[in-house]
């Protein structure tokens, strides 16, 4: 059951991502060129702000791919926690806290069904996730009856919009999950396990890992983590509306490959995706600042997603070499 993990600390990684780090330099630096106002403090902070959610959404998408798996539900999941926190707010009278446990709950619980689903009843994660993604912004659509849900109560609002040291709470919690997620992948039997499964799923098994378990648990946490997405991103807006959400899976899974994490599984780490959520982030505040069309940006992200791909292969077919 010999597995990437065991590589990952230390030189390896930067090893396995120069690549990438040189990449994000680079773009850092023509970005800057281009636009003067990029490196200003108040623009770094909003960059870190606007993409809080995509980090917190790729930690989760990162223990999908490392598995060999992917969840394409992830951004349906964030709508419908968001929808729902908004209508209990204003609709029901709902306090918050109340809300904020049942927008985390609505997310661990579409994790469940698709856990159930891939790792117990062998649904391919593409086709179930798939039927996740479907029912979740049928819900959607259904809850806000396809108008937008204001949320006035500040208790609530504060969620996404209070600062601590001039810092973004957002910014907060994304660093906590980023650093749980971390933890929970190097430092705990889970993340070993984890690891295990994508190298080689039936190697495993043989050597006695749980792995329908193992296989569910990370779909758990995704859920939780667009729980605390959706709740995050309507707080911030202080409304939701039918499309909240739409489109995250391709930002989460997008920042995860470009990181390094392979599509086959069993190798990937948290810093190469944070650096691929920075990497998105860049891109999408620069187009913005130089005022191109946000069109190019769904480009440019289908390109690196390509490139970052073909790299992997190439790297896997030199290493069978």
């Amino acid at each position: 059951m010999h597995t990437e993990k065991k590589r990952i600390p230390g030189m390896y990684f930067f090893k396995r991502n120069i690549g990438t780090i040189i990449g994000l330099i680079l773009l850092i630096i023509v970005v800057t060129i281009s636009t003067p106002r990029f490196l200003t403090t108040s623009n770094i902070l909003n960059l870190l702000k606007s993409n809080s959610v995509n980090a917190i959404i790729s930690c989760g998408m990162l223990m999908a791919i490392l598995m060999g798996e992917i969840d394409i539900s992830v951004g349906s999941t964030v709508g419908l926690s968001g929808i729902i926190g908004a209508y209990m707010m204003t609709n029901m009278g709902l306090p918050a806290g109340p809300t904020i446990c049942i927008c985390l709950m609505v997310g661990a619980l579409v994790g469940i069904v698709n856990g159930i689903a891939i790792s117990y009843l062998k649904v391919p994660a593409f086709v179930a996730t798939l039927a996740t993604q479907s029912i979740g912004r049928g819900l959607t659509e259904i809850i806000s009856g396809g108008v937008t849900i204001r949320v006035r109560d500040d208790s609530y609002t504060a969620i996404g919009n209070t600062s601590i040291g001039g810092i973004s709470v957002i910014i907060i919690y994304a660093a906590v999950i980023l650093v749980f997620t971390w933890f929970l992948l190097n430092r705990t039997r889970f993340g070993y396990y984890i690891y295990a499964i994508g190298g080689n799923k039936l190697a495993a098994q043989y050597s006695g890992v749980n792995v329908k378990k193992y296989n569910m648990l990370p779909y758990v946490l995704i859920g939780l983590f667009c729980g605390l997405s959706g709740l995050i991103w309507s707080a911030r807006l202080g409304s939701a509306a039918a499309t909240l959400g739409s489109g995250f899976e391709m930002d989460a899974i997008a920042a995860v490959v470009i990181g390094g994490t392979s599509m086959s599984g069993g190798v990937g780490t948290v810093g190469g995706t944070f650096i691929g959520v920075l990497i998105i982030g860049v891109i999408t505040n620069g187009l913005n600042l130089m005022g191109i069309n946000s069109f190019w940006q769904e480009v440019f992200k289908g390109i690196i997603i390509l490139v970052a791909v073909v790299i992997d292969v190439v790297r896997k077919t030199k290493t069978k070499e």
